[in-house]
């Protein structure tokens, strides 16, 4: 990819996927959470619970191996506790290569904030749990620094331990203890038998490959480019489905050509043609789409039922909405094949 020339009159329509908040509901209000820190959003489940945590956790998850606490807004806010009913939701982020969980009483939707609607925190303490206030038709929307709140929580469980042995903020009668120990063991039987890398998360757009619809999950988007009238740079000597390189406002995005990839007819350029610029830290890259279809919600727990069911591992996970069926793309699967080292 070295000595490769500028290119100009590269018109592209950016929409920036680091502008896009996953917003959320707890105790009647709106919190928005940046997406690109979501790694996965869960049904809340039976947690682990050492006898001795810090306030603020209400108990403890697996993500990946790693023993990740799941932290409570409302304690963390200084708000009336509750005990957590089988509709909450636990989501877990990374920042600066930290992990924490944060439960909350609704997952609400994924929006785009115009940052012009959104203003400093007014009165905000020295902790400063909040990035901004996005204020618009009369819906207030506080931005969490997640950040700072996991260094709060770090902080409290240095300084004090409590006896969690009689506290429980989770919904703990015997139909509620019998769903959430069901969904632990399915989370568990997914990751050691599925082993899918696919964010747990239920949100994201479908879109269209040679008349295929796929879905892919918002965790693994950066962004999306309209390329009508865009120039790609052919790089000699590739494989038919590296369709070239494109400057997008200084880096170099390698754009695959997925139908090659999956042994199908060449894509050609149209007016609704999109790359999805691909959430990895190790590869600048990109797909080619025929078109960006919609956004929509997708029941991972049905889908992932099907792949335990059905161990064909070069069989891609699928799922039907409204009588059509979508393949589901495992963005980090697809970039581990060993026909992309090139990339």
């Amino acid at each position: 990819m070295k000595n490769v020339v500028t290119i100009q009159n590269n018109e592209i329509l950016k929409e920036d996927a680091s502008d896009y908040y996953t917003i959320v509901e707890t105790d009647k209000k709106l919190y928005a959470i940046k997406t690109s820190e979501v790694l996965e959003i869960l049904k809340i489940m039976e947690l682990d619970k050492p006898n001795s945590l810090p306030s603020c956790i209400l108990g403890i998850i697996q993500y990946n191996q790693i023993p990740v606490g799941v932290i409570d807004l409302r304690s963390i806010l200084n708000t009336e506790r509750i005990i957590y009913d089988i509709s909450a939701k636990i989501i877990t982020l990374k920042t600066n290569e930290k992990l924490c969980s944060i439960v909350c009483d609704k997952v609400l939707d994924i929006r785009k904030l115009d940052k012009q609607y959104i203003h400093s925190v007014p009165y905000q303490n020295n902790t400063n749990f909040f990035d901004g206030l996005y204020v618009n038709h009369e819906e207030n929307i506080y931005i969490l620094n997640i950040e700072n709140i996991l260094n709060f929580a770090e902080l409290r469980s240095r300084q004090t331990n409590y006896n969690r042995k009689e506290e429980n903020y989770v919904a703990n009668d015997e139909d509620s203890k019998k769903i959430l120990a069901e969904r632990k063991s399915l989370i568990n039987k997914i990751k050691d038998e599925v082993q899918t890398t696919i964010p747990l998360y239920n949100r994201g757009v479908s879109f269209l490959i040679n008349d295929v619809k796929y879905y892919i999950n918002m965790a693994s988007v950066r962004e999306f480019y309209k390329v009508n009238n865009s120039k790609f740079i052919k790089v000699p000597n590739t494989p038919d489905y590296i369709f070239g390189i494109i400057n997008i406002k200084g880096d170099f995005i390698t754009v695959l050509d997925i139908r090659r990839l999956f042994n199908t007819s060449a894509t050609t350029i149209k007016e609704k043609s999109t790359i999805i610029i691909l959430n990895s830290n190790e590869y600048k890259a990109g797909i080619l789409a025929d078109e960006i279809c919609e956004s929509m919600d997708v029941d991972f727990d049905a889908i992932i039922q099907n792949r335990l069911n059905n161990q064909d591992e070069n069989k891609m996970m699928e799922f039907v909405n409204n009588g059509e069926i979508y393949q589901v793309l495992d963005v980090e699967t697809l970039l581990r094949d060993e026909r992309l080292t090139i990339c």
